[in-house]
């Protein structure tokens, strides 16, 4: 299909674009968009890998989730110092910061040392191989996708409400059909997920939150801040969890079950 060739040069232009920054130039917002962009190649890659036989979805993806693996340790240090610096007495969290600013650094080192020169090179010879694949995904095999993953998300849900066990795996599914459905540009499917960007929107939060709550979680245990800092950590990991509480029961009753798929 000419469409999933256009997406799939798009996607291959803008990661390039990010590898081949200078290690300066990065932001925040710089590690976000290397993240978003290959989730979008890997829900491209979870189509072709349901429409072609030789498209070997683990083999192609590896030396993506290499580098995406380690912008996510970076991208969560740097959620987690925004979160907390928007709560209440966060200047009696100096010390943690400090900490989180040590973590981040030697996290971006381990990043630069994988995507580098020669790493940029690996990954242009993957996409000449991926390319002729793309040929092999028809309108009819990719509408059967489509549809096996509306049936997929549908039972992910519950007749009420969302159980959390279930929200992560919702949402990366929800989010692999989001990017696809892009892909077609289908006005009936558009139609169908009209509620899909303030759904994904709210999923994404709560999992900030999650994230951050976890980490604090082993901040706590781990023993290594003075008393006063740990008993901050513990009250702002309450205030968190209570933020994460109210975030979950919203989701719940705003999700239209009825017309999201």
């Amino acid at each position: 299909m000419k469409a999933l060739k256009t997406y799939f040069s798009k996607r291959k232009s803008a990661i390039n674009l990010i590898l081949e920054k200078s290690p300066k130039s990065y932001i925040p917002g710089t590690f976000h968009s290397l993240r978003v962009e290959i989730k979008k190649m890997n829900a491209l890659f979870d189509l072709l890998n349901y429409c072609s036989k030789k498209f070997k979805r683990k083999k192609n993806y590896s030396p993506f989730k290499l580098i995406f693996k380690q912008a996510g340790k970076i991208r969560e240090l740097q959620i987690e110092q925004s979160l907390l610096a928007e709560q209440p007495n966060s200047h009696l969290l100096q010390a943690y910061y400090s900490h989180l600013k040590k973590l981040e650094t030697k996290e971006l080192k381990r990043f630069f040392a994988i995507a580098n020169k020669s790493f940029v090179v690996k990954f242009k010879k993957k996409y000449l191989k991926i390319i002729p694949l793309l040929t092999q995904a028809n309108k009819k095999k990719v509408n059967r996708y489509m549809d096996k993953m509306r049936r997929e998300i549908k039972k992910l849900m519950c007749k009420t409400k969302f159980k959390k066990t279930q929200m992560h795996t919702f949402r990366k599914r929800l989010k692999t059909y989001q990017y696809n459905e892009k892909i077609l540009s289908c006005e009936s499917q558009n139609q169908s997920l009209q509620n899909k960007n303030s759904v994904s929107d709210l999923l994404g939060e709560w999992h900030d939150y999650e994230v951050v709550i976890n980490h604090l979680k082993k901040a706590i245990k781990s023993n290594d801040t003075i008393p006063s800092q740990t008993k901050q950590l513990q009250v702002t990991k309450a205030l968190l969890t209570s933020k994460r509480e109210l975030l979950f029961d919203k989701i719940n009753a705003t999700l239209p079950y009825q017309t999201l798929l």
